[in-house]
Order: C-alpha cells, then structure tokens, then sequence
C-alpha cells in the first residue's frame, strides 16, 4: 500500500492563524485586528505580574492607535501611582476565584486616570483579569472618544472573544517575554553606558550588558548561558548594576531609560 500522498494545503481558521502569529512581532495588530471584527477598539494592553507573591506589575504587551512611547509613557505614570497600581492588582486578586473576570469602566472626573484618558481621546476600557499560578496578567481595552460609548451588542461580542484573546496574550508572554521590558537598540543600558550618560555611565561594559539581558526578559539561566558564565556570576554583576543605578529591578532600569530619553 502506498502511503504517499501529494500535499495538499491545509486550511486555517481566524483563530489557528492567531495562535500561529503568537511569536511573530505583528502579533498585536493580528490581535486586534481580531478584537476589533467585536468592537472598534483603538488600543489593547496588558499588564503582567511576575509573581503576586511580590507584586511589580509591568507593561507586558501593547498595540493600537497609541505609539509605543506613549504606552510607556502612560504606563510609567499609572505604575508611579501607589492607588493604581493597587487597582490593578485588586482586579487580578478577585479573578483567582474565577479564573477570568470582564469588566467594563468609564473613568470618572475625580479618578486619577481622567487626565491621562481625556489627553488620549479615550471614554470607556474594559478590562480581562486572571491569575494563573503565581502570574497575574490584565489585558486592557480602549475605546476613543471618535466612536462613542460601547454598544451592549458590541459588549456581548467583546465577552465571546476576551477569553481567547486574553489567553493569547499569556502564551505569547510565555513564548517571548515581555515587550515592556525590551527597548529600542539606541535606548539599551550598552549604548547609554558609551556615550557616559547619566548614572550608566558608571557602568562596567559587562554589568551594561548583563542589564540588557535583563531588560529582554532573559532569565539568569538564560543570561550565564548565552555569556557563557556562571548563574551566581550573573546575579553579582545584575546586583552591581542595579547598585550603582539605585534600582531594584529591571522594571526600574527600563523606567530609568525612559527618564533619560526625554
């Protein structure tokens, strides 16, 4: 019996595309894209927790109308404010007894978000929140002001498809790591360090290096592979750096970069 066959495409539906398009860098249109066949949404991010036993949340993921850097931006003033900050971190606690929460929020006057809101044209958010293991994650919709409040058509929508988008989300995460601690090549720790900028300018070149693995999301492990060193030579040089940036994570070294840049 002959068990050749001639090939023969195999077809894909919307959500194997998406699942396909995980690692490649045109996710996060591809995502909304998909979001927005629900709603017109203008900008989708997430928030990532590492470890709610040692809460930091993090910009992880990002993409929409808004550029890169006001998404940073945003989310560095969001992360700067002790009550947002615990906002976000309410809304992941209160999904572990459900595995998944949908809310949707229109931002009040009084609410510190307001400003930054009313700044970027955007009326209304809904939000996924879940915490899965140690690693709690908020996936954030935004609506501009252009197309008006969201639809309870458009919300019954959203709510089929938040669940696999916001698991998408996760999976990329656990496939690439975090965009929100990735920067542009003229923004790394190495090129701030040679050109004697700032605080980095103290840097050794490897101490320098070591924090642009970090700032990639590359584990210790991960980091003495690729150098070729040991993991508690990593974890001396990451302590060094960190000492002489006056930071305690990499999350604070990318909000330093930032800083510096404008």
């Amino acid at each position: 019996m002959d068990d050749n066959f001639p090939p023969r495409p195999l077809p894909r539906d919307d959500v194997a595309a998406l699942v396909a398009a995980v690692p490649t860098p045109d996710f996060a249109n591809r995502l909304l894209d998909y979001v927005r066949r629900a709603a017109d949404i203008a900008n989708i991010g997430t928030f990532h927790v590492a470890d709610m036993s040692r809460p930091e949340p993090v910009l992880s993921f990002w993409g929409g109308d808004m550029s890169g850097y006001w998404f940073n931006r945003n989310a560095n003033v969001i992360l700067s404010d002790d009550r947002l900050i615990d906002s976000i971190l309410d809304r992941i606690r209160a999904s572990r007894d459900y595995g998944l929460t949908i809310e949707r929020w229109r931002p009040d006057p009084s609410d510190p978000l307001s400003p930054i809101y009313a700044r970027d044209g955007v009326i209304e958010r809904v939000t996924t929140s879940s915490w899965t293991d140690r690693v709690g994650l908020q996936t954030f919709l935004l609506r501009g002001e252009k197309a008006g409040w969201i639809t309870d058509t458009e919300m019954e929508r959203l709510q089929r498809v938040l669940p696999l988008v916001h698991e998408l989300i996760g999976l990329r995460h656990r496939i690439t790591g975090s965009m929100g601690l990735r920067t542009p090549p003229t923004a790394r720790v190495s090129a701030l360090r040679d050109r004697d900028s700032g605080l980095f300018g103290h840097l050794t070149p490897r101490e320098a290096e070591i924090c642009d693995f970090a700032l990639q999301g590359v584990t210790v492990a991960g980091t003495a592979l690729e150098l070729g060193i040991s993991e508690n030579t990593v974890r001396t040089l990451r302590r060094r750096a960190w000492a002489k940036l006056g930071v305690n994570s990499a999350t604070q070294v990318a909000a330093l970069i930032l800083s510096e840049a404008t």
